[in-house]
This record gives C-alpha cells, sequence and structure tokens, in this order.
C-alpha cells in the first residue's frame, strides 16, 4: 500500500509538472530604435545672411533629436571650406540657424542636416536649394576696414577767444575793435581818494552867538 501511495504521488508530480512545459521553439522579437536620415532643409536671405530651417526628428515616437548638425557646402570653382554648425534642439517642431553675412559672403552654397542623439549619429539629408551670396565690393570694403581702424574721436572743448565787433566811424572803414572787460573800481580797504579835488568838505555849522543889543531872556535874572 505505502508503495503504491508513494508510486502515484511521484506520477502526479510528474503529470503536473508535464502540465506547465511547452513544447516546440519560438522566435523572441526586440524593437530596437534606429537613426533616420536627415531631411532636406529649406534656405532663405536675410539681411545678406543665410536662414537654414527643417523639420524635428525622432529616434523612437515622442522621442526627439537632442541636436543637429547643418552644413553649408560650396558649389564654386574652386569650391570654398564647407561651414558645420553644431545646433541643440529646441524642442519645437521646427528647427533653425542662422549663418552670418561675413561667412556666406562671396560664395554660393547649399545645406544638409545630420540628426543626432546622444553619441548615435544618422544618415546626411537631402541637399537644399543652392543660394548665391555676392562678395561686397571694395568700396564697401575699404569703408567698412577704415571704420574698424579708425579710433573713436572724443571732440575737443572750444578755446574761448576774443571777440571782436567793427566800430563804424563815418567816412571811414570799420576797424576791429577788442571788446574788454570793463575796469573793476575799488574794493573795501583800498587807500582813500586823493583831496586835491575840487568837492569841498563838509562841516558842522557853528552856533548863531547873540549880539550885544539884543534883549535878554525875559526869564533870565539880571
Amino acid at each position: 500500500m505505502g508503495a503504491t501511495v508513494a508510486a502515484l504521488g511521484i506520477a502526479g508530480t510528474l503529470v503536473a509538472e508535464a502540465d506547465w512545459m511547452i513544447g516546440g521553439s519560438a522566435e523572441v522579437r526586440a524593437r530596437t530604435a534606429g537613426m533616420p536620415r536627415g531631411v532636406k532643409p529649406s534656405v532663405a536671405k536675410q539681411s545678406k545672411a543665410a536662414v537654414v530651417s527643417w523639420s524635428a526628428q525622432e529616434i523612437a515616437p515622442g522621442i526627439r533629436m537632442d541636436h543637429y548638425v547643418v552644413t553649408a557646402h560650396s558649389v564654386d570653382v574652386p569650391m570654398l571650406p564647407s561651414i558645420s554648425r553644431a545646433v541643440a534642439a529646441t524642442g519645437k517642431a521646427t528647427e533653425s540657424v542662422v549663418f552670418g553675412a561675413d561667412e556666406v559672403a562671396g560664395g554660393r552654397w547649399y545645406w544638409t542636416i545630420v540628426p543626432r542623439f546622444a553619441l548615435w549619429t544618422g544618415a546626411e539629408g537631402g541637399r537644399s536649394t543652392k543660394l548665391n551670396f555676392p562678395a561686397p565690393t571694395k568700396a564697401a570694403q575699404a569703408v567698412a576696414e577704415v571704420a574698424r581702424a579708425a579710433p573713436t574721436a572724443t571732440p575737443a572743448a572750444p578755446v574761448p577767444t576774443a571777440s571782436t565787433e567793427a566800430a563804424v566811424v563815418s567816412g571811414t572803414a570799420p576797424a576791429a575793435v577788442s571788446r574788454s572787460s570793463p575796469t573793476a573800481g575799488p574794493t573795501p580797504g583800498d587807500s582813500p581818494p586823493s583831496t586835491s579835488g575840487t568837492t569841498p568838505s563838509e562841516q558842522p555849522p557853528k552856533p548863531v552867538e547873540p549880539s550885544a543889543s539884543d534883549s535878554a531872556p525875559a526869564d533870565i535874572p539880571e
């Protein structure tokens, strides 16, 4: 009996474990993110500069690139050196960058975009339209160089000069007469003016003495 129970127990365990076993083979696939190819940018002139714009790209749904490499390629003969610019993504639907007038002047260019995310780099995208930026004239270059080289001049203070006025005399030509400041009068503490002038000195009047013929006042005893 005991052996039978033990055998049944072992058989039940084997049957139970056999129910959880999966027969055959299964293929498991994991989706990995891939770097896309850059989009074709658009370019426009703005005050002799080039404004390059393009649509933002994603490495996975909802995850956009964190930066881009924008390159200006020369089509001149001989070719000018390419100009590359690393642009941090703003998170907006459209990204843009400006190539200054001094960078693109005197050349004909087209632009390409390379998307990047962390250390991953996508493929270079299509070419933009070509734009020609004429070189500045020699006169404009000379003016710009003179303006950069000339120091900033400080206006000098005006120097006072003696003004003159013409004294017109009948029958004669006007002569230039210097205008001079009036002579200052004596200040307090200076020596008194000379008494040699004709101005009489003022003296207090003398009292009038009664004469002997006049009668004495009545209130004076004799």
